[in-house]
C-alpha cells in the first residue's frame, strides 16, 4: 500500500539490522516502480467489503485499490485483512471505473496481461547473504551477481520506458475484454498487480525481443 498511495520511501533503521523477509519486501524493484511512476498518482480504494470473517477483536475487512500509471499501464491491489484467506475478484469495469464517464472506460473492451509484482520477489536465501555480507562491495556482487535493478544505473522512468522486465514482475494470467481479475488472498495479506494493455506497442516489442532470445 505505501507503493501505491506514492509514500515517502523511508526506513527508521539500520539496513543490516532488517529480517531477510523484510529486506526482500524493501526492496521489491517492481513495487518501488509503483511508487516511483513518473504519472504520480495514487491508487484509490474501489470497493470495500466487511462481510468478512472477524478477528478475536471483531476486526476484519477486504479491500480493492486501483490507479492509473504514466504509461497506461493499471496497478490492482487486493487487501485482505478478513480473519481467513479469500477469493477475490474485481472486472475490467471496476478496474477502470475512474477512467471513464459512468464506468465505460475504453479501457474495459482491451485485453490485458496481468503481471504478479511480487512474483520474482528475491528470495530469503540471498536476501541473508546480501545482510550478512562483511562489506558493501561484496553485497553490490551479490546484486549484480542476481541481476537486481540498480535505479542508480538506471533510473524508474527509463526502465519503465524500457519495460525492463525486473520492474514488471512475473506474468500470471489475460483479461479479455470485459473481463475480470480473480485472485486468491492470504489472510491477513495482499497481492499487487501490474495490467499492461497488449495494445501497449513497446510491450509488443519486449514480447518479441524475450522470445528471439
Amino acid at each position: 500500500m505505501w507503493s501505491a498511495l506514492k509514500s515517502p520511501l523511508l526506513i527508521s533503521t539500520h539496513l543490516r539490522d532488517l529480517s531477510p523477509s523484510a529486506f526482500t519486501i524493501l526492496n521489491n524493484p517492481a513495487v518501488i516502480a509503483i511508487n516511483q511512476d513518473p504519472l504520480g498518482r495514487s491508487a484509490v480504494q474501489i470497493r470495500r467489503d466487511i462481510n468478512v470473517k472477524k478477528d478475536e477483536y471483531g476486526m476484519g475487512e477486504a479491500q480493492v485499490w486501483s490507479g492509473h500509471l504514466a504509461s497506461g499501464d493499471q496497478v490492482v491491489i487486493f487487501l485482505n485483512a478478513a480473519d481467513e484467506d479469500l477469493d477475490l475478484e474485481a472486472s475490467l469495469i471496476e478496474i477502470f471505473y475512474h477512467e471513464g464517464p459512468n464506468g465505460h472506460a475504453a479501457q474495459v473492451k482491451e485485453t490485458w496481461n496481468v503481471y504478479d509484482l511480487w512474483g520474482d520477489r528475491m528470495d530469503d536465501g540471498l536476501a541473508q547473504r546480501i545482510l550478512s555480507a562483511s562489506s558493501s562491495s561484496e553485497a553490490n556482487k551479490l546484486l549484480k551477481k542476481a541481476n537486481w535493478y540498480n535505479s542508480t544505473e538506471i533510473p524508474y522512468s527509463q526502465g519503465l520506458k524500457d519495460l525492463d522486465s525486473r520492474l514488471l514482475g512475473k506474468k500470471v494470467q489475460t483479461i479479455r475484454p470485459g473481463g475480470s481479475l480473480k485472485v486468491t488472498v492470504r489472510r491477513h495479506s495482499a497481492e499487487m498487480f501490474r495490467l499492461i494493455s497488449e495494445n501497449n506497442k513497446n510491450l509488443k516489442r519486449y514480447n518479441y525481443v524475450n522470445d528471439e532470445l
